[in-house]
């Protein structure tokens, strides 16, 4: 989905200043090639026009791409999205190591939903309870642990899942505690401050749902 729409903004710059320059070659049509001052400045405002023009639309940010969507087939998932009831496990589902990587990112889901609901109850909750050292370890070790289970296609489902979990943690790390100000003292949370954390905890708790569901 994304490669048509970077060529069509590949070629929105190149068709703005060829509209531009075929302006500019009528405008100078042989009767007029002893065109008067005034005349060859008009036409050199319309190259000039046309190639800023083509150079804003080409620096303009480009819209990030989003999966599409198709009547009577829904949303088409991206290269590396799975469906969980698709997926094709491969392993022991019930091994020992498999049985203690759910308990783990259970518990990490469990913690990170209960402080999220003490954010609701008090916007200035102290959370900080949440962050462990060797949390991300734990989490890549589990994570890992389930994409071991996986067929090669499956996997990568569950890396994407594993990549966002990681993300949203480290996110966590930043946000959650209190910020300080100049002399140390600890302040309040502001409310960008506090819609931050209460983003990563949701994203991490979704994507974490998410990775679950390849191993009911």
């Amino acid at each position: 989905v994304a490669a048509p729409l970077k060529r069509s903004r590949a070629v929105l710059p190149l068709a703005v200043l060829g509209a531009s320059a075929v302006l500019a070659l009528r405008a100078l049509r042989p009767g007029l090639l002893f065109a008067s001052p005034e005349a060859v400045a008009c036409r050199r405002n319309v190259l000039l026009s046309g190639a800023l023009a083509a150079a804003a639309v080409a620096a303009a940010p480009a819209a990030p791409a989003v999966a599409a969507e198709f009547p009577l087939l829904g949303k088409v998932r991206g290269p590396f999205e799975v469906d969980p009831k698709e997926a094709i496990i491969v392993g022991d589902i019930n091994s020992a190591d498999s049985k203690a990587a759910k308990v783990m990112i259970n518990r990490y889901l469990t913690s990170v939903e209960e402080a999220r609901a003490a954010l609701d109850k008090d916007e200035q909750s102290d959370i900080t309870t949440l962050l462990k050292p060797l949390a991300i370890s734990e989490i890549r070790q589990a994570t890992n642990s389930i994409n071991n289970l996986m067929d090669d296609a499956s996997a990568a489902g569950v890396q994407r899942l594993q990549r966002l979990m990681i993300q949203e943690w480290y996110l966590i790390e930043d946000d959650i505690p209190f910020p300080l100000s100049k002399k140390g003292a600890v302040m309040s949370r502001g409310s960008a401050r506090l819609n931050r954390c209460k983003g990563h905890l949701e994203g991490y708790a979704k994507a974490s749902k998410e990775l679950l569901e390849f191993v009911p």
